[in-house]
């Protein structure tokens, strides 16, 4: 029996529609893997032909985007060298750059209980809320009625988002994940509830807990929120959780 092989190649080509690309720049720093790794990295401001505006050096690799202002000053999150929690995404420092790329202000955020991941968001009024892993033991998850943990770090990692006042370093605002709990495995929990009647809140019991292993070692994300934006019309801030799969709306105008 002959068989006849036939191949088909296919071409890709890629198209820049000018007329659909919006008006102004493009900034981004690339990226490195590995939790929590790398070393110097550089934010490019470039134009729609591909050009070099402008470059920011780093010695430390990013969390996530940088944000570029009217003033030519950035914001840049980044990974320090020793995080408390460690994942994908896992930052812990926030800096504010000049255009000369001197260094206006900067904050980390790597202790025992909060560990910064993942993306931020500058407010209106030039504050900025910041995503933070909260640390909970598996005894603190358990007593929230938390059937299981699937990491051999015995925790969850929890989420918060804290608002940052860079002019005087202080949190003047914050929203913890874990004061909207809920479950409906035992009402000798005080969070026992009919879940489906209660949408303002999240199921303690969804999804698993970490993993043990991955790109800084064993972990336990539970979360995983991906990026952070805000509407200063309705005062609501918005987020996306990867493991969750869902999109989460919360008001600003509340805090816990």
């Amino acid at each position: 029996m002959n068989y006849t092989w036939t191949f088909i190649l296919f071409q890709l080509s890629f198209i820049l529609l000018k007329a659909d690309v919006y008006e102004g720049y493009v900034i981004f720093t690339p990226g490195q893997g590995g939790g929590g790794g790398g070393g110097n990295s550089t934010t490019y401001l470039m134009d729609h032909n591909s050009n070099e505006v402008h470059s920011w050096s780093h010695n430390r690799p990013p969390a996530s985007m940088p944000y570029l202002f009217s003033d030519s000053t950035i914001i840049y999150p980044y990974r320090v060298p020793n995080p408390s929690m460690n994942s994908g995404g896992v930052g812990g420092g926030i800096s504010k750059l000049s255009w000369d790329g001197s260094t206006l202000w900067d904050y980390q955020f790597a202790n025992d209980t909060y560990q910064h991941h993942h993306d931020v968001e500058p407010l209106p009024d030039g504050h900025v809320l910041i995503i933070v892993w909260e640390r909970k033991t598996d005894t603190e998850a358990y007593a929230m009625g938390r059937e299981t943990i699937n990491n051999p770090l015995n925790q969850m990692w929890s989420e918060a988002v804290l608002e940052l006042d860079p002019e005087t370093g202080n949190i003047v605002w914050e929203w913890h994940l874990w004061d909207h709990l809920c479950q409906d495995i035992s009402s000798s929990y005080p969070n026992y509830v009919t879940v489906s009647e209660h949408p303002e809140l999240f199921d303690i019991n969804n999804g698993s807990v970490g993993s043990s292993g991955g790109p800084g070692g064993p972990n336990a994300d539970w979360m995983h929120i991906n990026a952070i934006s805000y509407n200063a019309e309705l005062d609501h801030i918005i987020f996306s959780s990867r493991h969750q799969d869902e999109i989460f709306i919360i008001d600003h105008s509340t805090t816990t």
